[in-house]
């Protein structure tokens, strides 16, 4: 089926309308069941069964027109649930883990209610980036009752990495600092875990760290990692930009010179082809410390320019944390089943568990599904909706283009992540993409050889042998505050107006 055909269907109007499809229509029309190997004998933690999770999901849905907080929430949750159930029935073992928007996980994404069991019995762990009294406290609170809680924030001193390393040991939960220059330089030149980098703290997350600076040393183990709660320590890593693009570095090495700017790219080598930039005294510090030949880090293990996803794969293997948090993709293409299995296991013995990253609440270009039907030619950004005094536009309106999807709302960040779009993610072409396949979307910059045609994400996943997947963008949900009600007010007025074909 073509997009336009699709469009045009009756498919979209009525999913969107509560004609819920079954677990089984979830498979893409390109892929039999067998090839999913869909177990729909596993039973859930709770007792309910799938076809009544199933309905409970569509319950939470509701009205694809109610955007109140209670609304949003509840939408949110089903996604949530949707795409646990559809993963468990493949690898009932499959580990969830949202993150940030903790009270997501009581009912009605209200805090002062109690558990939503119909979330909880879902999900393994829950992360944060918002390391606080009360984040804290919520996250102990779900690891007693085996959600396991992570944390990922800066660490910009030696002080603050003891610190928060011992309130998280203490509150049962799992905490990956950021680091800054002097807790990667605190081990000592020449001394086991030190990182010749200059950068200051920064929301880098491209570096394998070493456990000694991030404080865990002590929680190295042997022990086979069967699920969250299992684990002693985590590595946060879901970009690949460090291992990326390397031809590029020897032709234009330029800005990649900065050691004030990026953590370990270039590093002291005995005959290396450079000396480092930055800012005065940065730079002097550093040749003071290791004098002026340096190159870059994969050079000086020997690498070539053309192997970068083989650095990527090795290294990652080759550090000792329990769990990671990782892209599924390296380079516009997925991972292979055999690269994910070779990370599953810790180099001291025992096995890891190997989470993907995921955003549900985000539309990203780099995706598979960044189709150039939703992208803007000009500006490389997604063709959204915007509300502009008050007043939503939809993005057909806003571009005059009747053709382009219409269920992208609005940018959903500014700054460093301003190309990414707030979608409808309770729209069925959504629920599409992320869960149930089928979708006609395709960026033809992604390398699709490995999954058939409408492969939805979390089957990518689920195919490529991880363990779980760590759902970001769910806070997309309670920010935009502003724009909610200017959607609200202009579903009010235009019931539906997105299922338009």
């Amino acid at each position: 089926m073509n997009r336009k055909k699709f469009l045009k269907s009756g498919i979209l109007t009525a999913a969107a309308m509560g004609a819920a499809p079954s677990l089984m229509s979830w498979i893409p029309n390109c892929v039999s069941a067998g090839e999913l190997k869909q177990n729909l004998t596993w039973t859930p933690k709770g007792g309910k069964t799938l076809t009544q999770l199933d309905t409970k999901v569509e319950e939470y849905y509701g009205n694809p027109d109610d955007v109140s907080a209670v609304g949003r929430a509840r939408k949110m949750q089903a996604l949530i649930m949707e795409l646990a159930i559809k993963a468990k029935t493949r690898n009932e073992n499959f580990q969830v883990v949202p993150q940030d928007t903790l009270q997501y996980a009581h009912i009605d994404g209200n805090a002062t209610n109690s558990y939503d069991w119909n979330v909880l019995n879902l999900l393994d762990g829950w992360g944060i980036e918002n390391f606080s009294t009360t984040t804290v406290t919520r996250l102990a609170n779900l690891s007693k009752v085996g959600i396991k809680g992570t944390a990922n924030t800066n660490g910009s001193t030696v002080q603050v990495v003891a610190d928060n390393q011992k309130i998280a040991a203490d509150n049962n939960i799992l905490w990956h600092p950021r680091l800054s220059a002097e807790v990667y330089q605190s081990p000592g030149i020449g001394n086991p875990g030190y990182k010749p980098i200059y950068s200051p703290p920064s929301n880098s997350y491209n570096i394998i760290h070493d456990p000694i600076p991030a404080g865990v040393a002590n929680t190295l183990n042997s022990n086979n990692i069967n699920s969250m709660s299992d684990a002693k320590n985590y590595l946060y890593m879901i970009s690949t930009g460090k291992y990326s693009n390397w031809p590029d570095w020897e032709t234009n090495p330029g800005n990649r010179l900065d050691i004030s700017t990026n953590a370990g790219y270039l590093v002291p080598f005995s005959g290396g082809r450079f000396q480092p930039t930055g800012p005065a005294e940065v730079v002097a510090q550093a040749i003071a410390d290791h004098g002026t030949e340096w190159d870059f880090f994969w050079v000086a293990k020997g690498y070539a320019p053309n192997e970068g996803r083989k650095a990527y794969i090795e290294e990652l293997a080759a550090s000792e944390w329990d769990v990671f948090y990782i892209d599924a993709h390296f380079n516009m293409s997925s991972l292979t089943k055999e690269e994910v299995e070779t990370l599953k296991w810790k180099p001291q013995g025992g096995r890891r568990q190997v989470i993907a990253y995921l955003s549900i609440g985000t539309t990203e270009l780099y995706r598979w599904y960044a189709d150039p039907v939703m992208v803007n030619p000009n500006t490389g950004s997604f063709l959204h909706g915007t509300v502009e005094n008050g007043t939503f536009i939809p993005a057909r309106e806003r571009f005059g283009d009747d053709d382009i999807p219409n269920w992208m709302l609005w940018s959903a960040y500014s700054g460093q992540y301003a190309d990414e779009a707030t979608p409808i993610w309770w729209h069925p072409m959504w629920r599409d993409i992320i869960v149930r396949g089928g979708s006609p979307f395709k960026n033809p910059r992604y390398d699709h050889s490995l999954f058939p045609d409408g492969r939805s994400s979390i089957d990518k996943i689920v195919d490529m042998g991880f363990d779980g997947v760590y759902l970001d963008n769910v806070s997309r949900a309670t920010s935009s505050v502003a724009n909610w009600t200017a959607l609200q007010a202009y579903n009010n007025a235009n019931p539906k107006w997105y299922l338009e074909p």
